[in-house]
């Protein structure tokens, strides 16, 4: 699926290894189980994202996107059913 918004291109973004995306899945899952709230749109402030590792930059594009999705197919649900 494409989002619709996007992180800066001329920021690399290093793949995400697979035991930080097993323990942020499961974080996510734990956090969900507590607030069932309406997604939002998650913004970031750019000049922070390019001083971070590039370890937390693979982390934080991979939090980033999931949350895109499910904002934007919550949107598309919402349209869907106005």
């Amino acid at each position: 699926m494409e989002l619709q918004q996007k992180l800066p291109a001329d920021i690399f973004f290093p793949d995400i290894d697979e035991a930080t995306k097993q323990f942020i899945d499961a974080t996510r899952a734990q956090s969900r189980a507590l607030a069932s709230a309406e997604p939002h749109p998650m913004t970031f402030n750019v000049e922070a994202i390019r001083r971070l590792t590039p370890e937390a930059r693979a982390a934080f594009r991979y939090i980033w996107e999931r949350e895109q999705q499910r904002y934007e197919e919550f949107q598309r649900r919402k349209m869907m059913v106005n």
